[in-house]
């Protein structure tokens, strides 16, 4: 969480020397005046085509949304039936939604990024110390439902890459 209490929420953070690649979209939501970063390996804006891939889900994951989907409809026997399990809720408890269509996913996920500036996930910062930052860009980690969702147009995500262990280095 962002604040200690809802009287004395922090107004400075320090992040330095980290291993931070990106922030959470959460921040949006602290009331910080300062953010110090630093010396973090952040994410850098440099695109690479991908090759379009299809979306294969485990039964599992499919069985998820399709239930958390019913959970829209208040009239669903489906959702119904899995209120009466507290072992399907206990499950479905971590599910989160899709930044672009707001569909729910539950294991299967593409992590992406959102190089924004640094005042539109704080916006309490002042411009002065907005301005004293070595880059007033920073990425934010989206997560998208599927690669449907990525693939479609108008937003500025990035789908986020890690090199493999065992993929030898070209340096």
């Amino acid at each position: 969480p962002c604040t200690r209490s809802p009287t004395h929420p922090y107004q400075v953070l320090d992040v330095s020397c980290n291993y931070i690649t990106m922030f959470p979209r959460s921040m949006s939501r602290c009331s910080l005046t300062e953010l110090y970063y630093d010396e973090n390996p952040l994410l850098e804006k440099l695109p690479v085509r991908s090759q379009h891939t299809n979306d294969v889900f485990y039964l599992k994951e499919l069985c998820a949304r399709v239930i958390l989907e019913s959970f829209k409809d208040r009239y669903s026997p489906l959702r119904r039936e899995t209120l009466k399990r507290p072992d399907i809720l206990l499950l479905l408890k971590d599910a989160e939604k899709c930044a672009l269509c707001d569909k729910s996913y539950l294991f299967s996920w593409l992590e992406c990024v959102e190089f924004v500036g640094v005042r539109t996930i704080l916006p309490a910062m002042s411009a002065a110390t907005a301005a004293g930052r070595k880059s007033g860009i920073v990425p934010v980690k989206v997560c998208l439902c599927s690669y449907e969702c990525f693939y479609t147009e108008g937003h500025g995500y990035f789908a986020v890459s890690y090199p493999h262990e065992d993929t030898p280095s070209t340096e």
